[in-house]
């Protein structure tokens, strides 16, 4: 045989040996690259899927939170139109009690009266403001002396206790922002007046609340030395 027909037979043999190693090289990685993309598609398609999910379950908490936020500002709709009163019970009972007090009445009253006079000064509203502190003042003082009689030295020393420091806030709360703030000039001329009816209110709402404790016992015993004293 030719050797130079040998030859060539030969390289030909290796080409085409080389070209099939190639092609099996070559459908491998294409194999092998198949199969990533498969993994990353089913991959995808898991974190899409959990993705749908998630937001299924935040559109169910937000919807959930928006009803709670709903029911929330219709309750506190509700109870500042009933003018409801309570801490700790939210018996309507009580606050009937409290919305019919005679004190308030008569303070709208003298309050009305002042509003329509053109001519009320600043000391005559500091003045309303002292005269309602002391009434409320007395009716605190009738809920203590009650609860006290009613208590076990244990519990008695503790309101006693829970009392003192609560005066001691009214003091102190007081005195900072008169000091501070009144009679330095920041709450303008009605500062005094300002400060006397924050501390109407705090003395009117504790007040409250001690009766609350009253009506917890015993609902019959809740009454106002306001009426005893008219």
């Amino acid at each position: 045989m030719n050797k130079k027909l040998l030859f060539y037979r030969l390289c030909t043999l290796v080409v085409l040996i080389l070209a099939v190693c190639t092609c099996i090289i070559i459908t491998e990685k294409l194999n092998s690259n198949a199969k990533q993309i498969n993994a990353l598609q089913s991959s995808l398609a898991e974190h899409q899927k959990i993705e749908k999910e998630l937001n299924v379950v935040n559109t169910s908490l937000q919807e959930s939170l928006n009803k709670a936020h709903e029911t929330t500002n219709t309750l506190e709709k509700q109870i500042e139109e009933s003018n409801h009163y309570g801490d700790y019970q939210g018996n309507k009972d009580f606050s009937d009690i409290i919305n019919d007090n005679p004190i308030d009445k008569d303070y709208e009253r003298e309050l009305e009266k002042l509003q329509e006079s053109a001519q009320s000064t600043t000391l005559e509203w500091g003045a309303l403001q002292t005269k309602y502190i002391t009434k409320w003042q007395n009716e605190m003082d009738a809920a203590l002396d009650h609860l006290y009689k009613s208590l076990d030295e244990e519990d008695r020393m503790n309101l006693e206790q829970a009392q003192k420091s609560w005066h001691s806030y009214i003091e102190d709360n007081s005195n900072f922002v008169g000091d501070r703030f009144v009679y330095a000039g920041h709450f303008g001329t009605q500062g005094k007046v300002h400060l006397a009816a924050v501390e109407l209110k705090r003395t009117r709402e504790r007040a409250i609340e001690l009766m609350e404790y009253i009506f917890s016992v015993d609902r019959t015993a809740v009454n106002f030395v306001y009426e005893d004293q008219k």
